[in-house]
């Protein structure tokens, strides 16, 4: 009996929104980096892109370090395999509070908690 590969655990609503994640992290990554100007630039993007890992600067004494980096980089595929659980799923709850708590901590990078970092 032949199985459907599109039913195999690497096609799943999960993984695939983590594919796709990992795709859009290289572009709002290139984003944010070509933004800071290698440091002399505006950190705009990254705030606008990466607003709760820009926040934990601030318990790395003010400075991008190891946790801010992290959570950038598992920003997206994670939140592209919740989109893609939940869309699945049908129940869009988890998606609306992940974009509330996105847009309530992007304002707080832009309010001016955080420092320049040039």
């Amino acid at each position: 009996m032949k199985t459907d590969p599109l039913r195999s655990p690497l096609f799943t609503p999960t993984a695939t929104g983590f594919a796709l994640g990992l795709m859009i992290e290289v572009a709002a990554l290139f984003l944010a980096v070509i933004s800071a100007g290698a440091g002399h630039g505006s950190y705009a993007a990254a705030r606008a892109l990466f607003p709760v890992p820009m926040l934990t600067t601030l318990l790395e004494g003010d400075s991008i370090g190891p946790l801010s980096i992290t959570l950038a980089l598992a920003q997206f595929p994670t939140l592209g395999a919740l989109a893609g659980y939940s869309l699945a799923r049908a129940r869009l709850t988890p998606l609306v509070v992940v974009g509330i708590v996105h847009l309530v901590a992007m304002l707080a990078a832009f309010s001016g908690t955080l420092p320049n970092f040039s």
